[in-house]
This record gives C-alpha cells, sequence and structure tokens, in this order.
C-alpha cells in the first residue's frame, strides 16, 4: 500500500503543480461522466468494446485558457473476459477437466490529465462561434484494483494500485452559458499483464501459452471507457467589458 500512497501522491502534484492562479484561469467546473469500459488483453487482443461494462464518474476540469484545461477525474470501471473465443485455443489448460475461464473486476481510475482544444473553445467575447471543439487529452494516472496473489497453498486478492498513461480524444459542446455536454473515449496503458487474473482456472492470462516468458512492454493489459459527460460552471472569473476601448 505505500506505494499506492506515492502514486497517488504524484498524482495530485501533478495537478496541484499545474493548478493556475486565480489570475490566470478562466473558469472552474464539475461535473459526471456516464459510459462504458472495456478490456484488452490476452483474453481480447483487438475488439473494441469486447464485454463492454457500465462505467460511472465524477470529474473537476481547470480551464487555463481557450485552449488548454487541467481535468482531475475518479472513475469506476468494470471489465471482463472469457475463454475459449474466438476458436483460440492454450495449451496452459492441458490438465483442467475443465476449459473455461472466465473475470470480472471492479476497478477505480484516479487520473489528472491536460486537455487541448482543437478550435478556440468559449470566448466570452465570441460566444456563438467557440461553442464547440475536438480535444484531445494525456496526462498520469492511477488504478485501484484487488491483485490475485497465489503461493501454492493460499490464495488472496488484495488492493493494490498501479500506474497507468492515459491517453483520450472527445469533443465538447457549450449548451448553457454554465453548462457543458461532451463525449470522450479513454485509454489506459498499464504495466502489469494481471488485470484478467481473478482465480486460478483452466488457463494463466498472464501466460496463457505456457512459455515461462513475460515481457514488461508488449503483453501488458489495457482498458479503455467511452462516455457522455456533464459539468457546470462552479467558478468563473470576472471579464471586464471591452466595448468601445
Amino acid at each position: 500500500m505505500p506505494n499506492g500512497y506515492r502514486i497517488c501522491f504524484v498524482i495530485a502534484a501533478a495537478f496541484i503543480l499545474f493548478f493556475p492562479g486565480a489570475k490566470g484561469q478562466e473558469r472552474i467546473e464539475a461535473g459526471f461522466i456516464l459510459g462504458a469500459s472495456y478490456y484488452q488483453g490476452d483474453l481480447n487482443s483487438g475488439k473494441l468494446f469486447y464485454r463492454a461494462q457500465p462505467a460511472l464518474g465524477g470529474l473537476m476540469r481547470v480551464v487555463i485558457n481557450h485552449r488548454l484545461a487541467l481535468k482531475g477525474a475518479l472513475t469506476m470501471v468494470n471489465i471482463q473476459g472469457d475463454y475459449p473465443a474466438a476458436e483460440i485455443f492454450y495449451p496452459s489448460q492441458v490438465g483442467y477437466s475443465s476449459g473455461q475461464y472466465h473475470f470480472e473486476r471492479t476497478m477505480a481510475d484516479i487520473s489528472a490529465q491536460l486537455e487541448i482544444n482543437f478550435f478556440e473553445y468559449d470566448n466570452p467575447y465570441r460566444r456563438e462561434e467557440t461553442r464547440f471543439t475536438p480535444f484531445i487529452s494525456t496526462g498520469i494516472a492511477s488504478t485501484l484494483y484487488r491483485r490475485y496473489n497465489s503461493d501454492g497453498s493460499d490464495n488472496s486478492e488484495n488492493p493494490h494500485f498501479i500506474l497507468s498513461l492515459p491517453f483520450g480524444i472527445g469533443i465538447k459542446w457549450k449548451l448553457y452559458d454554465w453548462m457543458h455536454i461532451g463525449m470522450e473515449w479513454n485509454f489506459r496503458k498499464t504495466f502489469v499483464d494481471d488485470l484478467d487474473k481473478t482465480v486460478s482456472g483452466a488457463i494463466d492470462p498472464s501466460d496463457p501459452y505456457g512459455f515461462d516468458q513475460y515481457s514488461l512492454l508488449h503483453n501488458n493489459d489495457w482498458y479503455s471507457f467511452a462516455g457522455i459527460f456533464v459539468s457546470i460552471d462552479l467558478f468563473h472569473r470576472s471579464i471586464p467589458c471591452n466595448a468601445g476601448y
């Protein structure tokens, strides 16, 4: 758990470090996101929205200017998978009476990301022309999940924090003067290969072919979530009137 605290501290520090001063920020928003999450790993090599499950979270966005915003988010995601699938057969199932394997888990995702707008967004002097923009985002994130451990005599699941790299794309639209809506698709690159390992069974998802070889770079699990978000303005910096000056 101390490693988890360190990871959370790094994320919180990143958010605070880049938090703009009162004179630099345009506004602060708060809201929620509702959508679906899915997993990509040994049991799903490339199918998008594979066994998609509900995802729900809260967010806070600090708008730096019309092009940049810093977003912090806490999201609960669910993932699951099955074996066999797509006529793939792994030799590591030999010796088990059943070739079936199923996993499902709930995880907490905490992130701090920088959003970059493609277009100028919500310019108080050009509101009608700047109500919509696509955006991309990246930053740092951590995932809390119950890691499965087995020492041969005892099996257990204990809370564990891991570091992940977030990437996202989306669009946003200013619906009213105080409300914003949009859609976003977030990806998480993790550095572990056991998100799909929850019980002992027909296969070992971290080494499904039974090679006893592991890769830190090319065999790690991903998860993603996509959804619709709604946010409202909590704080707005006063805008001076420049009409005629």
